[in-house]
């Protein structure tokens, strides 16, 4: 069994003060890239994600309904019960997609 993990390093990390007094934990950085071969060893063009993103933004984003797991889950559906954190932005930025995203362990969604 291989243990695969990912380092991000490029992030801005930012805590603000929310309505209830207590703190917002927000994360800014590349969620995607276009037009270079990822991790797993895929191409995405700049045209198929600016498509997605747009649909994604719609339905989920704008929602409220964009949640994340840590880590990678075992499919596409995020268990709710395992939710680390909730995607409140992706715009581009050249050929790389930025996300921000709150997290806030101690409330669940």
């Amino acid at each position: 069994m291989k243990l695969i993990t990912e380092t991000i390093e490029d992030i801005d990390i930012l805590t603000e003060a929310n309505a209830k007094g207590g703190k917002d934990y927000k994360i800014r950085g590349v969620f995607m890239q276009a037009d270079i071969k990822n991790r797993n060893g895929r191409v995405y063009p700049v045209g198929t994600l600016q498509t997605e993103v747009a649909r994604y933004t719609k339905e989920f984003i704008d929602k409220k309904r964009a949640f994340g797991e840590l880590g990678h889950p075992d499919g596409p559906t995020v268990n709710l019960e395992r939710v680390s954190h909730m995607i409140t932005s992706l715009k581009p930025e050249g050929k790389n997609l930025s996300l921000i995203h709150i997290s806030e362990p101690t409330r669940p969604y």
